[in-house]
């Protein structure tokens, strides 16, 4: 599945460019939530999710939440609506508490680790959890160039889910194109997020069928 980050989308014609991937077949959009303290960057609030999800009620939206609030900013996001919500492993001492509050609102949960982060450390909420986001650049900006060692952390956190006889899919975000999503979908991957790739040459619908190509 390809998951076209908005956050390298043209801010100022965004409508636009989700509806002509939405035309090209996309269901699913990923939406990064930064908070400027978790990483250097801000992006967008909740009210972005609400006009969203009123103007494309079909199409999935995926919160890729970087914040270190939970308390205050990850209710937010429910309460606009989201379909699906991943926060990170490293923002918060009581992952559970998340994760039931997510399955109590009937919002898909995921939990994202950053490149630094062993893998293991997911070990204990696999089986609370709809998919697991890997991180294959250091979240907070766009354009970043994919981190090889990904490869061989994705390798592990599939073997690592194989051996929980779970069927957990796994989610790629930094630096996707069509070498990386083939690399990554051959390690275990099973959604691929990609922004710049898609928003930033040229025809939005030619990136996408170029990306659904490798995906099969």
């Amino acid at each position: 599945m390809i998951a076209p980050s908005i956050l390298n989308a043209d801010n100022m014609h965004l409508s636009r460019d989700i509806k002509a991937a939405i035309e090209s077949g996309i269901e699913r959009f990923h939406i990064d939530i930064m908070d400027g303290h978790f990483v250097p960057n801000l992006s967008y609030g909740p009210e972005l999710v609400k006009d969203f999800k009123r103007s494309f009620p079909f199409t999935k939206a995926e919160i890729h939440l970087m914040s270190n609030n939970l308390d205050t900013t990850l209710p937010l996001f429910v309460e606009a609506g989201c379909d699906i919500l991943e926060f990170h492993y490293e923002a918060t001492n009581k992952p559970d508490y998340w994760l039931n509050y997510l399955k109590d609102h009937n919002v898909r949960c995921g939990m994202a680790i950053n490149p630094s982060t062993p893998v293991n450390k997911l070990k204990p909420f696999l089986n609370k959890l709809d998919q697991v986001l890997l991180m294959t650049v250091k979240p907070g900006f766009g354009g970043q160039k994919f981190e090889e060692v990904s490869v061989d952390r994705l390798t592990e956190l599939q073997d690592m889910i194989k051996n929980e006889n779970l069927d957990l899919p796994i989610e790629v975000d930094g630096g996707i194109d069509r070498e990386t999503l083939k690399l990554t979908r051959d390690a275990g991957a099973k959604i691929f997020v990609a922004g710049s790739y898609i928003f930033k040459n040229g025809s939005i619908e030619d990136q996408v069928m170029k990306l659904k190509k490798e995906d099969k």
